[in-house]
């Protein structure tokens, strides 16, 4: 299902490239002007929403060079190595995937976005008593099942009709975060996750970014 129409989408596009291209240049010497105006939107998490776009759309290629491009600015180093595993996944380059996000996750250490992807790769890899570990700490990171489904897109009643990538089903994705449930005590799948991880939830305009499917895998991507 797609969240926005291709209109939409490319409303969306256009807009970000014309912020992109209009960021202003000032010089070394120029006096500091007076704090009046709105801040500007951040550049970083513009081109990243622009390459999740055209990710979501199978413009790889250009996706590809927009993340390649975000690797440049500190702050979007763990999304553009994120969304970068998320094309290297989908290309079937899953030992890739996994070293990318390796690197997003020690650039980024609470994002359960980013272990979930892991866990993802490490099950497609058939690791899967690495991924059971990995997907129980995501799940905890996370702050329960329901949240971690949020992130990867997944329903809270699960829609077993979703296409697949390789054997791995929606409904499999799902039954792996249940029994990783099991590995985390009771008090952290219930409670409300602590502030610091509440920025975690990276998607373009708002909505679930892992909804629109690239391929037929839900994935995880990062905008900040």
């Amino acid at each position: 299902m797609r969240i926005v129409n291709r209109v939409t989408q490319g409303l969306v596009v256009a807009g970000c490239v014309l912020v992109l291209a209009s960021a202003p240049v000032v010089a070394a010497d120029a006096p500091a002007a007076a704090p009046a105006a709105p801040a500007p939107a951040d550049p970083v998490a513009l081109r990243a929403q622009l390459g999740i776009i055209y990710a979501q759309n199978g413009q790889r290629d250009r996706a590809r060079q927009e993340f390649v491009k975000l690797l440049e600015e500190p702050a979007g180093r763990a999304a553009a190595l994120t969304n970068l595993g998320n094309l290297a996944f989908l290309d079937g380059k899953v030992e890739d995937a996994l070293e990318s996000y390796g690197q997003a996750a020690a650039l980024d250490a609470k994002d359960p976005g980013v272990l979930l992807n892991q866990g993802l790769a490490l099950k497609q890899l058939g690791r899967s008593a690495e991924a059971e570990k990995v997907f129980a700490a995501a799940v905890q990171m996370a702050g329960g099942v329901e949240k971690a489904s949020y992130l990867l897109g997944l329903p809270a009643v699960e829609d077993t009709g979703r296409g697949k990538v390789s054997k791995m089903t929606a409904d499999e994705v799902r039954q792996m975060l249940l029994k990783a449930k099991s590995g985390v005590p009771a008090a952290t799948t219930t409670a409300k996750p602590a502030e610091a991880n509440t920025k975690v939830t990276s998607r373009p305009g708002g909505a679930r970014a892992a909804e629109v499917s690239v391929g037929e895998q839900n994935l995880y991507w990062k905008d900040r």
